[in-house]
């Protein structure tokens, strides 16, 4: 690509500010890290999709884009009367947990239809939301996050064959991968090779204990300043371990100045990279951008910055 008809240049690079674990609201503002709270749940907050169950809702669905399924609150389940099924185990970012299944005939979202769904079923006290959509739903589709306008959508992928301009201001990420288990192979934490996902069921980003490990073989820097307490929807506890670095590249996005969180939890064995570096990309990241798609069909992330205002400095 001709970057001179890039409205983006080679390399955006953006301040990290306070008051977030991955970047902070305030752009232009490198540094001047605020204590991160004691606990922090791993939990999405205020960004859901309309779902119907067997013709009866509207019921508020979290999209999860970690989650390898669906989940149904056990309230709607026992208010539709459906017959609890064999049990099964769900696996949440920190822990599994056992729930029983429920049979769905029809689950309904956006355009698409589900028919013949075994759901588990957790009490809605525990996921907050009446739901969760999870990559068994969203199938080969796109997910689409509108942070300027707080809606989230599940729509078709943008077809193979049609050539998508470069110069509206959006940052294209590659993202390799199987069954929706996308990650992005070109992104670097402090010059250390890192696989990036996207977890829209995360409200806050977090590295795995491989990339601490390798931080700290650059310098004892890295080490921990203090301990929190993370939480999921499932319950259970992992301590994280709170470290600063200096740049996250991700594609051709430069962060600068950013706070992170290292802990071993569930999901990063369950992608595969419990053994090697790599960075949970959660909802406190995501925000930053007016709009963030996930298309799971031509593997590839879409960041498509709110303001340039937010931009620090740009390097060709």
């Amino acid at each position: 690509m001709d970057n001179r008809n890039s409205a983006l240049p080679r390399r955006l690079v953006l301040g990290c500010g306070a008051a977030s674990l991955a970047c902070a609201a305030a752009w232009g503002q490198p540094g001047g890290f605020e204590p991160l709270p004691a606990k922090i749940k791993l939990t999405p907050e205020n960004l859901t999709t309309k779902v119907t169950i067997n013709g009866k809702g509207l019921y508020q669905f979290v999209v999860d884009t970690g989650a390898d399924r669906s989940v149904l609150a056990r309230e709607i389940a026992e208010a539709q009367h459906m017959p609890m099924g064999r049990p099964v185990v769900v696996q949440g970012i920190i822990r599994a947990v056992p729930a029983e299944t429920v049979p769905v005939a029809e689950l309904r979202f956006g355009s698409f239809v589900r028919d013949n769904l075994q759901m588990p079923v957790l009490p809605r006290a525990m996921l907050e939301a009446d739901g969760y959509l999870g990559l068994d739903a969203i199938g080969s589709n796109r997910v689409v996050f509108d942070f300027k306008r707080h809606t989230l959508d599940v729509v078709p992928p943008i077809p193979a064959s049609f050539v998508i301009r470069r110069d509206n201001g959006e940052s294209v990420i590659a993202a390799p991968g199987v069954e929706g288990h996308l990650r992005a192979t070109a992104c670097r934490v402090d010059g250390v090779p890192t696989a990036a996902f996207v977890d829209s069921g995360a409200e806050v980003s977090v590295a795995n204990r491989a990339l601490h490990a390798e931080l700290m073989r650059i310098s004892p820097a890295y080490a921990a300043t203090r301990e929190i307490e993370l939480t999921g929807i499932t319950g259970g506890m992992s301590t994280g371990q709170v470290l600063r670095v200096q740049t996250i590249l991700l594609g051709n996005l430069e962060f600068t100045g950013c706070e992170l969180a290292a802990a071993d939890l569930d999901v990063f064995r369950i992608w595969d990279l419990a053994d090697r570096p790599a960075l949970l990309i959660g909802l406190n990241f995501l925000r930053q951008f007016q709009t963030v798609s996930v298309d799971y069909s031509r593997k590839e992330f879409r960041l498509r910055l709110a303001s340039s205002a937010w931009v620090s400095r740009l390097r060709a």
